[in-house]
């Protein structure tokens, strides 16, 4: 491949897990670093842009006007540092093939992530987090360009702000463009297993195929792709997202309030006396299950994935989740964000 490829016109019905029909008019690849700063130098720092990873975190309009940039940054080394493994990921690494070449070679961190779709580069937008564990547990240091100094920069993640689903690259959009990210893991089995239906494999190893009842990076690895693929539809099948809006967290006061009208309300107690709710439940509560509005719905499995039916477009699903977030304001008083980001 080259080190730059520019398109005029590029399709990206195919590049977006929703499947929406989208196309961008301003469109550049690039497997080089100074190739890459050399193209954003000479921009605006002002200047929008969209970072195309693996699509699974964007709601595309049907012309994407802003200049879009695909990374081939697919670098992958390990080094072992004692019982600690540094791991060095290009942006465009597959997520989900780094865990599993990480608890294939025997690397515990986070095999509690498997199966999150999207690149490396877009894990920290997020800050992904599944099953009692999130990036930010494992994570050392990101490489990328700062538009702003115009220069690569390395962000330890204290620099990074992060939080539940949330990052410095959510909060200054467009600023850096992650080049890589550096993790550590270990070569000790310390697994975490206190979260969800991870804790009965504390009691029952052999539900994750545990030989010999002993739990192993891949059983729990295995677990979890079992419990996410029930839950979650794949979108090569259905196209989605995934989770479609974040669990908001309320004051105990709020949390007390609502548990008092909805007793079987779903909630998970935080740091500071705060609760996380349970978005699926309440839209769920809420009768949105399985409900159409023209070419999009609500997953008639789980309540927390909206999905293209075959047509539909960025309106068709913002308008949607507006009517989900008018509902559940007007039922719970509860306020719902949206995860994945709609360009322009």
């Amino acid at each position: 491949m080259d080190q730059v490829k520019d398109t005029s016109v590029q399709d990206l019905t195919t590049q977006n897990t929703l499947a929406l029909k989208s196309c961008a008019h301003d469109y550049h690849e690039f497997t080089d670093r100074d190739a890459l700063s050399t193209y954003l130098y000479t921009l605006s720092s002002e200047l929008p842009l969209l970072v195309l990873g693996g699509g699974s975190n964007l709601i595309l309009p049907e012309v994407v006007t802003t200049p879009v940039i695909k990374l081939g940054f697919d670098q992958l080394e390990f080094a072992e540092e004692g019982d600690a493994v540094i791991v060095r990921a290009g942006a465009a690494i597959e997520w989900d093939k780094l865990v599993a070449e990480a608890v294939a070679r025997g690397y515990a961190g986070i095999e509690n992530l498997s199966l999150i779709p999207g690149s490396v580069g877009a894990a920290p937008v997020q800050n992904i987090g599944a099953y009692g564990v999130e990036l930010v547990d494992v994570l050392l240091s990101i490489e990328a360009y700062d538009r702003k100094e115009k220069q690569y920069v390395t962000l330890t993640p204290d620099q990074c702000d992060f939080a539940y689903r949330d990052s410095i690259f959510k909060q200054k959009v467009g600023r850096y463009i992650i080049t890589e990210v550096v993790l550590e893991l270990s070569t000790q089995l310390d697994l975490k297993l206190h979260y969800g239906e991870l804790k009965a494999l504390l009691n029952d190893p052999a539900k994750a195929g545990a030989r010999n009842n002993e739990l192993s990076l891949q059983a729990v690895r295995d677990h979890v792709i079992k419990v996410r693929r029930a839950k979650l539809p794949d979108p090569d099948t259905i196209p989605n997202v995934g989770s479609f809006f974040k669990n908001p967290i309320v004051p105990e006061s709020v949390y007390k309030s609502l548990k008092e009208q909805y007793p079987k309300l779903v909630a998970y107690p935080q740091e500071n006396k705060e609760f996380k709710l349970a978005a699926g439940w309440l839209i769920d509560q809420a009768g949105w299950k399985g409900r159409v509005m023209g070419n999009a719905a609500v997953h008639d499995r789980q309540a927390l994935v909206l999905v293209n039916k075959g047509k539909a477009t960025q309106q068709d699903i913002l308008a949607l989740a507006s009517a989900i977030q008018d509902d559940i304001q007007r039922i719970y008083g509860i306020a719902l964000e949206i995860e994945p980001v709609s360009p322009l």
